[in-house]
């Protein structure tokens, strides 16, 4: 399985527009969205049907709650609990903790998340926090909408469960 994770367009969807055309017709299952810039991830979904889209909103999206937004979302996806969330609400900018153990506590065993602009991508142990060994990779695709740098995060999911992440975009 093939999914393409983008957060942080703020108004900028040109890379996040290529990278899913270019990937529709070749394997591409699911996009996920991460926040700041929902309508932008609309109106990719409108041009290129096919694969499942599943988005949340972020801080700069908190307008859209009142039209049943959210600002989290589980996806269960070739066998792996996904946590879809900006990050903004745990704080992510001052350290990943909070949201990882709030994914630990959704049952998640793959946190994705936005908000720092920086891509990311590590394996965490949770077991510190009394979370009974609990772990949990957490992955920021960076920002797609970024002047410079931006970003994104594509996940293979292989037949014996291993995530393989890589990342795209331009400088």
């Amino acid at each position: 399985m093939k999914i393409l994770v983008f957060s942080d367009s703020h108004n900028h969807p040109d890379l996040m527009e290529k990278a899913v055309r270019l990937n529709v017709g070749h394997g591409l299952d699911a996009v996920f969205f991460l926040g700041d810039g929902y309508s932008d991830f609309e109106r990719v979904m409108a041009k290129h049907p096919g694969p499942k889209y599943y988005g949340v909103l972020g801080n700069c999206d908190s307008y859209r709650l009142l039209a049943g937004g959210s600002y989290e979302k589980t996806v269960e996806m070739g066998g792996h609990r996904f946590l879809l969330m900006h990050g903004h609400k745990h704080g992510v900018k001052g350290g990943i903790g909070g949201a990882v153990n709030y994914a630990v506590s959704k049952g998640a065993d793959v946190l994705l998340f936005g908000h720092t602009h920086e891509a990311f991508d590590e394996p965490i142990d949770a077991s510190a926090d009394g979370s009974d060994g609990a772990s949990v990779r957490a992955i920021n695709p960076g920002s797609v909408g970024a002047w410079f740098g931006a970003s994104f995060a594509l996940l293979d999911l292989l037949p014996d469960g291993t995530i393989v992440c890589s990342f795209g975009g331009e400088s």
